[in-house]
């Protein structure tokens, strides 16, 4: 899948695009897992990629940087950061103690569930969501759907990765930003 997709990305991120590993079958039979973990052993690409998001986020007036369990939380905790706001993190079942929202959502291989603390965000507070891939659009249409149980808003859905098909269903309500379409 990526190697297909090389010629289709932008110049100035093929370094960072290089980087990515693909596995195939894992983590079981037909599914193409990319892996992101090299880019967090660039401090270069490291750097660019949160350069990228930030610059896309710094006029939207977003007021919470929301992380998906688990490889959003690095990027997305880098990128509060940089911006000066609060990063909240979105977890599996039974990761959050108290009392928490709860979504259970389908994945490429099965049922899941994420939770957010309740009374992390506001009402009215304006929240960008950030996660490595976006695939079949399932993981961020249930955290889009934690932050409405808030009463938050989404402005964004930040991705690494996402499938040219990804959000064929128009499953995502908010603007998606991705590096690479793949």
């Amino acid at each position: 899948m990526l190697k297909y997709a090389r010629h289709e990305q932008g110049r100035e991120l093929l370094f960072i695009y290089d980087l990515l590993n693909e596995y195939p079958d894992f983590p079981q039979k037909g599914i193409q897992f990319v892996d992101i973990f090299p880019i967090l052993q660039n401090t270069k690409a490291t750097e660019k990629v949160t350069d990228y998001f930030v610059n896309y986020l710094k006029n939207k007036s977003v007021d919470i940087i929301v992380g998906v369990e688990a490889r959003g939380f690095f990027f997305a905790s880098f990128v509060a950061i940089r911006l000066g706001i609060p990063f909240i993190p979105i977890r599996k079942k039974g990761k959050l103690p108290g009392d928490c929202y709860q979504v259970v959502y389908q994945k490429e291989y099965g049922p899941d569930t994420l939770e957010i603390h309740k009374g992390v965000i506001k009402p009215g507070s304006r929240v960008a969501i950030l996660d490595d891939v976006l695939a079949t659009g399932g993981t961020a249409a249930a955290a889009e759907q934690l932050i409405h149980m808030s009463n938050g808003i989404v402005v964004a859905n930040v991705f690494i990765i996402q499938g040219k098909n990804s959000n064929d269903s128009n499953i995502l309500k908010a603007p998606i930003y991705s590096l690479f379409k793949v």
